[in-house]
């Protein structure tokens, strides 16, 4: 791929991250409109129209990722349960209330709850105490993001950087419905984790003083666009 067909995905990209004022869904967060602005990008040969035609691919079997997060599928209580729990994560990791590691965490919970879930509606005979149990442990799960986070008030405007806290979150779950389904290879999930280990490391640089300066803030989306570059190179291959 030349850099001219790199620069306009790259743009695609950054322009649907932009889109959405709340961070909701993390397919949201990157992609929602995705087919809609394609048609607006003009075709320039056969080979950029398959690499878009992956990207669109990748972004709808990461949608059905995030509604299984969201317990579609699930009895509607647990269902309702699970899509506050994920919406409160996410929006808590946009808005810089929490700090990655403490959201990665908690996403890692909540995936393994749903699991959990699955697979005691998949049994035939079904343990009554177990709707109980669930709604007490995204109960505490909700507890410690509550505990954890800080709020939205006191987390001041020159450190906020929800555009690269969205990819952040996007690229996270990229890389779980890549190992959940194999739909991306063990090396591209290293690519990805090492690409986005990197960009939260400078991201805790420029902010440790408590200031993102504009300077900084200029290197930080640097970054960003190169990372994110990479990141749509590698899953559109």
């Amino acid at each position: 791929m030349n850099s001219k067909r790199i620069a306009l995905l790259l743009f695609v990209f950054l322009n649907v991250l932009t889109l959405r004022a709340e961070p909701p869904e993390v397919s949201q967060t990157n992609a929602n409109t995705l087919n809609d602005l394609l048609r607006e990008v003009p075709l320039l040969s056969t080979s950029w129209d398959d690499q878009i035609r992956r990207l669109s691919a990748i972004q709808e079997q990461l949608s059905l990722h995030e509604r299984r997060m969201r317990g579609e599928g699930l009895p509607v209580e647990m269902a309702v349960l699970f899509s506050e729990n994920y919406s409160s994560i996410l929006s808590a990791l946009v808005e810089d209330r929490i700090s990655e590691e403490a959201g990665r965490e908690l996403l890692s919970l909540h995936r393994q709850l749903i699991e959990h879930t699955h697979t005691w509606l998949a049994k035939p005979v079904h343990d009554e105490r177990y709707p109980l149990q669930l709604a007490a442990n995204v109960a505490y799960f909700r507890s410690e993001l509550d505990r954890s986070s800080i709020p939205l008030a006191e987390v001041s405007d020159r450190l906020r950087t929800p555009v690269i806290n969205g990819y952040q979150a996007w690229v996270g779950e990229l890389i779980s419905w890549g190992e959940a389904g194999g739909e991306l290879a063990p090396g591209e999930i290293s690519r990805l984790r090492t690409k986005l280990a990197d960009l939260e490391r400078f991201e805790r640089y420029y902010k440790q003083d408590g200031v993102l300066q504009p300077y900084e803030r200029e290197l930080l989306h640097g970054r960003f666009v190169k990372l994110a570059r990479e990141t749509i190179t590698t899953v559109s291959r």
